[in-house]
C-alpha cells in the first residue's frame, strides 16, 4: 500500500524523507523550503513498481532554497518531480552510487553568488540507468558545469539518459569550467559510459569553449538543437562516441559559435546540420599526445590523460554546413595530425572558403564532399521551448 506524506515545511520534508519507504509519495505544498542542511535519501532501494517519489503538488510552486541539496545515496528507483531549485553555492541534486533515479520537470535557477558549483551531479560506485528529463537549467553565470557525470574515480556512471531538457543563458564566457554538460573527467576518460544526450535544446550557452564536454567512451549525442551558443560539442577525451542528427544554428554575428571539436579514436560524426556559425563547423583537431591506434596505452600518467589525444579513424559523413565561417578543418593543433580519418559525402555551401581545410597534410580519405547551392538546402526541424523543459508535452 502506498503511503503519502503531505509536507509544507523544510522540517516536515526532512522528516518525511527519513520515514518514507520505497513506494511512498512525498507531496510538497506550494512555498519555499529553505534550510542550510541537505535532504538525504540513503539506502532506499525500490523497484519499478515501488518508486519513492518526491513531487510538487503544483509543478514549479515548491521551491528548494538556501544551502541545501537533495542528496540521493546508494538508492534505486527514486523520483524528484516538479520542484523549483534556487539553491546557493552548491549542487541542487546529487546522485551518489544510485540507479534508476528519475529527475523530471524541475527548474534549476541558482542564486548567483560568485562561487563555483554545479546544479546536478551524478557520481559514485555503481551509478547508472538514471534519467534526467524535461528540466530547465539556467540562467547561470557562476563557475561550474551545470550537469556533471563523474562516477567513482575509475568508472563513469553508465546507461544514463539526458533528454528533452532546456539549457539556456550560460555565461559570461570563461576559459574553462562552465559547460552545460560534462560527461566524465580525464582520469576516468577511458571508461565506457553508454550515456545518451538527446532531444535537448541549448540556447545562448556561452559559458566556455565546450558546450558539451565528452570525457569518456561510447556515448551518444543526438537529435539536439543548439541556438546561438558560443562553443562546440567536444569529444575532449575518450573513444568511440557518436554524434548525429544534431542541429546548430547561429546568427552569423556572435563570435565563437561552432559545431564539433574532436580528439581520440573511432568517433562517428554524421547527419548533422550547421548554419551561420562563426567558428569551425567541424574541427577534427591535431593532438599534443599520441595514444596510439588502439587508444589504450599502458599506464598513461595523469598528465598524459589530460592532453589532447591524436585523432584516429574519425568518420565524418553526410553532414551539411551552410554559411559557416569555416567548414571542415583538419589538424589545427600540433604536432600530431589526424590519422586514418574518412571525410565523405558532406555538403558545404554558402561561403568561399575551402570545403575541407588541412593545416598540414594528413592521410584522411576524402570522398564526394562537395559544394552545394544554398537554395537546394533545407534546414531540419529544430526543437523549441514548446518541445522541452518542465511544461513540454
Amino acid at each position: 500500500m502506498t503511503t503519502i506524506y503531505w509536507v509544507s515545511s523544510s522540517d516536515e520534508l526532512a522528516a518525511a524523507i527519513g520515514r518514507a519507504e520505497p513506494g511512498s509519495s512525498i507531496l510538497l505544498a506550494d512555498g519555499v523550503y529553505d534550510r542550510n542542511e541537505d535532504y538525504i535519501i540513503e539506502g532506499k532501494v525500490g523497484s519499478d513498481t515501488a518508486i519513492l517519489s518526491i513531487r510538487a503538488i503544483n509543478k514549479g510552486k515548491a521551491t528548494i532554497a538556501g544551502e541545501s541539496s537533495i542528496r540521493i545515496l546508494n538508492s534505486a528507483y527514486v523520483e524528484v518531480w516538479g520542484l523549483h531549485f534556487q539553491v546557493e553555492q552548491r549542487e541542487s541534486i546529487i546522485l551518489d552510487g544510485s540507479r534508476h533515479v528519475r529527475i523530471a520537470r524541475n527548474r534549476f535557477e541558482p542564486r548567483q553568488v560568485g562561487t563555483e558549483y554545479s546544479l546536478l551531479s551524478v557520481m559514485g560506485s555503481g551509478s547508472g540507468w538514471n534519467r534526467i528529463e524535461r528540466n530547465e537549467f539556467g540562467p547561470k553565470a557562476d563557475l561550474g558545469p551545470l550537469v556533471i557525470f563523474d562516477g567513482d574515480g575509475e568508472q563513469i556512471s553508465q546507461h544514463d539518459v539526458i533528454e528533452y531538457n532546456y539549457f539556456h543563458h550560460i555565461g559570461p564566457r570563461v576559459v574553462n569550467g562552465l559547460e552545460a554538460i560534462r560527461l566524465g573527467l580525464s582520469g576516468i576518460s577511458l571508461s565506457n559510459g553508454y550515456i545518451t544526450i538527446q532531444h535537448n535544446l541549448f540556447e545562448n550557452c556561452d559559458g566556455e569553449p565546450e558546450i558539451i564536454s565528452v570525457k569518456s567512451c561510447y556515448n551518444t549525442v543526438r537529435y539536439n538543437t543548439f541556438l546561438n551558443s558560443a562553443g562546440q560539442v567536444t569529444a575532449r577525451h575518450g573513444h568511440g562516441n557518436r554524434f548525429h542528427n544534431n542541429v546548430f544554428i547561429g546568427d552569423g554575428v556572435k563570435e565563437e559559435m561552432g559545431g564539433f571539436r574532436i580528439y581520440g579514436n573511432d568517433h562517428y560524426i554524421f547527419d548533422n546540420y550547421m548554419e551561420n556559425l562563426t567558428l569551425d563547423a567541424l574541427l577534427i583537431d591535431g593532438g599534443n599526445y599520441d595514444g596510439g591506434p588502439d587508444g589504450y596505452p599502458e599506464a598513461p600518467t595523469q598528465e598524459e590523460l589530460r592532453k589532447h589525444w591524436r585523432v584516429y579513424r574519425a568518420s565524418v559523413v553526410n553532414n551539411t554546413i551552410v554559411n559557416c565561417r569555416h567548414g571542415i578543418t583538419l589538424g589545427k593543433r600540433i604536432p600530431y595530425a589526424p590519422e586514418q580519418c574518412v571525410i565523405a559525402y558532406n555538403r558545404i555551401c554558402g561561403k568561399e572558403q575551402p570545403a575541407i581545410y588541412e593545416y598540414r597534410p594528413s592521410p584522411a580519405v576524402c570522398i564526394n564532399n562537395y559544394k552545394a547551392d544554398v537554395a537546394d538546402i533545407r534546414c531540419p526541424a529544430i526543437l523549441t521551448r514548446i518541445d522541452v523543459g518542465p511544461d513540454s508535452d
